[in-house]
């Protein structure tokens, strides 16, 4: 499997296979590692009364997958400078700040526990981009240190498989206890070259949160090492019957009588042929020839289709470098104008379709158009923590708090494998270019088909104040 991401290894790290549940993992983490020490571990209270009531705009759906509330709290080790102490730590504006970012730190490290740490390999996950950390204090500890104590609060995405019966799941994992020197315990020596606790190919400290795995075999990384955490995960309502605004897209949304769609693809490497992403781009192009597409334009890095049915669809194809100032002026120009945009490829960890990045390798301002309803998808790896929440918010506006009137976005979970990737475009967009007029929960279903073996866990955002019926 090639993932869009370095993430070559997702689902099958030596030593976490094995795993058969969430009993036997880090809360009794003193079976991983002989010298493990989480005396400290804050095992999360009964939450259900808070969360119960859950909000109608936590509302979303995907096929294999569930949205969830997420609330712990736990704690990290920070190192004090010369002179600070840990009674005045969080008083410090400066201070303060600096732990906040150690905090972030140590919650990115949940990429790699909900996707290679055992017990999550068959049941993936992923938290959202958009949590709530509240600091609750902070102690003098050992060696230097401050224990600071915070809760955090989330809305996360996990495999349905977690949710037996559909209602809460409990699980235990581990998080990094010093998450700025957790990278450096991985070495077995002083004069080890390789880590010995995460992947072997993406070895660097830079790659480290999204690959650690404490488990396995040969890793030095011990018990007293981490910071054991368990919480309950409760499911959040899925939206049932709702369609995407089918009377704008094929009205006049802007683009006149055309429904316009932009389709940018990534190269995973080069433009040779082989690549990954320029298979894909080829593969997707054929598919939607062979479904009734009437193509207009056909060169090696641009493509162009027409579908004249009930409603006539253009669709743009770009084959693009992402890490490129050309296509970040393409996503913004399509970003602005289409009616749809469908991005395939590498997410760069977040780093390729970021508003910031696209705006400043762009040069151009990234305003979304408040009043023409869009759909984005983002088919690459984990775009729900990286993409959801910064295009919603550029949405907003006083008539739509929340940025999702006008706006529905589908994003994956885990990692998105090249191998399907242009079987998924092709039947996203055969789904709503063609006048079927499918729901959404349709539409993913049929996303989810075209995933087979591969699925990454794909949703859709923003439809829960969508029509409950095609119009």
């Amino acid at each position: 499997m090639n993932i869009k991401l370095p993430l070559i290894m997702l689902l099958g790290l030596a030593g976490a296979a094995g795993a058969a549940d969430f009993g036997d993992l880090a809360v009794t983490a003193a079976s991983l590692k002989e010298k493990a020490s989480l005396e400290d571990l804050r095992i999360t209270p009964e939450i259900s009364d808070i969360l119960a009531s859950a909000e109608k705009d936590g509302r979303w759906y995907g096929a294999d997958s569930r949205k969830a509330k997420m609330h712990f709290e736990t704690y990290l080790l920070y190192r004090l400078p010369p002179g600070q102490s840990a009674a005045g730590l969080l008083s410090n504006p400066s201070q303060k700040r600096k732990v906040l970012e150690t905090i972030d730190l140590q919650l990115q490290h949940m990429y790699g526990a909900f996707t290679t740490h055992p017990g999550f390999v068959d049941n993936p996950g992923i938290p959202s981009g958009d949590y709530k950390v509240t600091l609750l204090g902070a102690a003098q500890s050992s060696g230097g240190y401050a224990k600071v104590s915070y809760a955090y609060d989330d809305q996360v995405v996990f495999s349905s498989r977690l949710f037996r019966g559909g209602g809460p799941a409990t699980i235990d994992f581990v998080l990094p206890r010093d998450p700025v020197t957790i990278y450096s315990k991985g070495f077995p020596t002083a004069h080890s070259r390789v880590n010995r606790c995460t992947d072997e190919h993406y070895n660097s400290e830079g790659d480290f949160w999204y690959f650690w795995n404490p488990y396995q075999d040969g890793c030095p990384i011990t018990g007293s090492d981490l910071v054991g955490i368990r919480t309950t995960l409760t499911p959040l309502p899925m939206t049932a019957s709702t369609y995407p605004e089918y009377s704008k897209l094929y009205g006049d949304n802007g683009n006149g009588d055309v429904l316009q769609v932009s389709f940018l693809v990534g190269v995973d490497a080069n433009f040779q042929n082989g690549d990954l992403g320029k298979t894909t781009f080829n593969n997707a192009f054929a598919l939607l020839r062979g479904a009734g597409f009437r193509v207009t334009v056909d060169e090696p890095r641009r493509k162009q289709l027409v579908y004249n049915g009930p409603k006539k669809a253009h669709v743009q194809m770009l084959l693009l470098d992402p890490d490129s100032a050309e296509f970040a002026s393409e996503a913004v120009k399509a970003m602005k104008g289409s009616d749809i945009f469908l991005y395939d490829g590498h997410s760069g960890l977040g780093g390729y379709l970021s508003p910031d990045r696209l705006q400043e390798d762009s040069g151009q301002a990234l305003e979304l158009p408040k009043k023409k309803y869009q759909i984005f998808v983002f088919q690459g790896c984990s775009t729900y923590a990286y993409y959801n929440t910064a295009f919603f918010n550029l949405k907003k506006g006083s008539s739509d708090p929340k940025g999702t009137r006008n706006l529905d976005i589908v994003t994956t979970g885990i990692g998105a494998a090249f191998e399907v990737g242009a079987k998924v475009d092709a039947a996203f967009l055969t789904s709503v270019t063609m006048g079927q007029r499918p729901s959404w929960q349709t539409i993913m279903n049929r996303v989810r088909q075209a995933e087979g073996r591969d699925s990454a866990l794909s949703h859709v955002n923003g439809d829960e104040d969508n029509p409950t019926s095609p119009n």
